[in-house]
C-alpha cells in the first residue's frame, strides 16, 4: 500500500480514537460502578414502571399524565430548574460540579396511537406486548432510571445533564424544536433516546408531509354517473403516486428503505348514497438530502394536481416540512464529533454478546434532528430491544432494557465528563 494511503487511514483511526469520550475502565470508577450495579439490582422493578407508563395514555397533544409522572419524578431526585412549558415539554438539570458541557437527553412522551387503543400490556416470557411500549416509553423509562442511577451512586459530573421529556414527536418533533428555540438552554450536545438499542444515528432524514384536498359541487348517487368526483381525483392521485419512478434503494440502512413515497391517510365524504364535497389523502416523503427531497416533492405535489385537473374538480395543499437543513454540519463532521462516536463506542460496548458490531447510520427521524438543523452535536441511541414500532403489535425484549440503562448512565458520565 503507498505510504500516502498508510497516512491516510492512519489520521483517519487517530480522529476516531480522540472523539472517542469513554473509556471501559472508567465503569470501575467506584461511583459508576454502584450507579451501574444499582440498575441491576431494580431489574423487575424498572420493568414494571416501564408497564405502568405505557398503560399511560399519551396520544399526541394529550401527554398529560406522563407530563405529570415525570415532573413528580424529577422533583424527587432533585434536578433543578424543573419546568413544565405550554407544550407539555418537562425538564430539569442534574448540576454539574463545573467546567463540563451541557448535555440533554431527550425521551419523547408521546405515541402515535390515538385515544382510546387498547394499550395493556401482555407478558410472554420474555416479551412485552402493547402499542407504544417501544417508541418511545422504554426510552423515557430508562432516561429516567439513568438520573436515578447517577444519584444512587453518587456520580459527579463536570457539566450539567438536562432530561428532558418532550412532547408532540410522533407530529413533527415539535416538543424538543420548542424547548430548544424557547427555553433559553444552549446545549454542548444533544442525545435523543429514541429507537432501539441497537441504533445509532447521527443524521436527519427530510421529512415532507402533504396534505391533498379534492373538491367538487356532490351530487346524489343517482345522479353522480359521468359527474365530477373527488373520490376518484384521490383514486387516480394515489396511484399516480406509486408509479412515481424513485432512485435506488440507499445502501447500509438495515430495514430501512429510503428514498420513500408513502400514503398514509384518506378520507372524505359524509354518506354512503352521494359524491363526496371533499375527499383527500396523504403523503409522507422521505430522503437522506434536501435535493432529492426538492425534486421528489415537486413530482409529487404535480401528480397530484394533475389528478384534479383530469378529473375536474377543485384542488389544495397543506405542507409541513420538518426542519430547514440549510445550516446542518457536513456528513463527515456530525458523524466524527466527539457525541457519535462516544455513542457508537458506548453502544458497542453494552450490546448483547455475540450480535453484530453496530455502525452509525446516517438516519434521523427523533429530536436529534432538531439539533442537527441548529448545528448542535447531536445523536439518536436508543436503550432496549424494540420490534414493530408504530404497530398495534408493537413489542420490546423486556431483558434488554437494563445494559440500556447501562450504556446511558456510562454516556452521560463519558460525555459530561469527571
Amino acid at each position: 500500500m503507498p505510504s500516502r494511503y498508510i497516512l491516510i487511514v492512519a489520521s483517519i483511526a487517530l480522529v476516531s480514537a480522540q472523539s472517542k469520550l469513554f473509556r471501559p475502565e472508567m465503569l470501575k470508577e467506584p461511583s459508576v460502578a454502584k450507579a451501574l450495579a444499582s440498575v441491576e439490582a431494580r431489574r423487575e422493578g424498572i420493568i414494571d414502571e416501564w408497564i405502568r407508563l405505557v398503560e399511560m395514555p399519551s396520544p399526541s397533544g394529550k401527554e398529560q399524565a406522563r407530563a405529570a409522572y415525570i415532573r413528580a419524578e424529577m422533583e424527587k431526585l432533585g434536578l433543578a430548574d424543573i419546568r413544565v412549558d405550554e407544550l407539555l415539554n418537562v425538564s430539569g438539570v442534574r448540576k454539574g460540579t463545573g467546567g463540563g458541557p451541557t448535555v440533554v437527553f431527550a425521551a419523547h412522551t408521546d405515541t402515535v396511537f390515538p385515544e382510546g387503543t387498547p394499550i395493556k400490556v401482555k407478558r410472554e416470557g420474555d416479551k412485552l406486548i402493547a402499542p407504544g411500549v417501544g417508541d418511545d416509553t422504554s426510552n423515557l423509562m430508562a432516561v429516567l432510571e439513568m438520573f436515578r442511577a447517577l444519584d444512587r451512586g453518587g456520580v459527579k459530573t463536570k457539566g450539567d445533564l438536562v432530561f428532558l421529556a418532550s412532547s408532540q414527536e410522533e407530529v413533527g418533533l415539535v416538543g424538543a424544536k420548542h424547548w430548544l428555540e424557547k427555553s433559553g438552554y444552549k446545549p454542548t450536545m444533544f442525545v435523543a433516546v429514541d429507537g432501539s438499542a441497537n441504533t445509532v444515528w447521527y443524521g436527519a432524514l427530510r421529512i415532507t408531509q402533504f396534505k391533498f384536498f379534492y373538491s367538487s359541487p356532490g351530487a346524489h348517487t343517482m345522479e353522480s354517473r359521468g359527474g365530477p368526483s373527488p373520490a376518484k381525483a384521490v383514486a387516480k392521485a394515489i396511484s399516480a403516486m406509486y408509479e412515481i419512478e424513485l432512485p435506488p434503494i440507499v445502501a447500509g440502512l438495515d430495514s430501512y428503505k429510503l428514498p420513500v413515497i408513502n400514503v398514509g391517510m384518506l378520507g372524505g365524504g359524509t354518506v354512503f348514497n352521494a359524491i363526496p364535497r371533499e375527499a383527500w389523502f396523504t403523503v409522507d416523503l422521505r430522503s437522506l438530502d434536501s435535493s432529492m427531497q426538492d425534486r421528489l416533492a415537486t413530482v409529487v405535489v404535480s401528480a397530484a394536481r394533475q389528478a384534479a385537473e383530469k378529473e375536474g374538480v377543485g384542488f389544495r395543499t397543506e405542507e409541513r416540512s420538518m426542519g430547514d437543513y440549510s445550516k446542518a454540519r457536513t456528513k463527515a463532521d456530525r458523524l466524527n464529533d466527539p457525541v457519535v462516536q462516544t455513542a457508537l463506542a458506548v453502544t458497542n460496548h453494552f450490546r448483547r454478546a455475540g450480535s453484530v458490531e453496530i455502525v452509525a447510520a446516517d438516519l434521523g427521524s427523533t429530536d436529534a434532528n432538531n439539533a442537527v438543523a441548529m448545528r448542535i452535536p447531536a445523536v439518536s441511541v436508543g436503550a432496549a430491544m424494540t420490534h414493530f414500532a408504530h404497530r398495534l403489535e408493537e413489542w420490546a425484549e423486556a431483558s434488554s432494557l437494563v445494559p440500556g440503562i447501562q450504556g446511558l448512565v456510562a454516556l452521560g458520565v463519558a460525555l459530561a465528563g469527571r
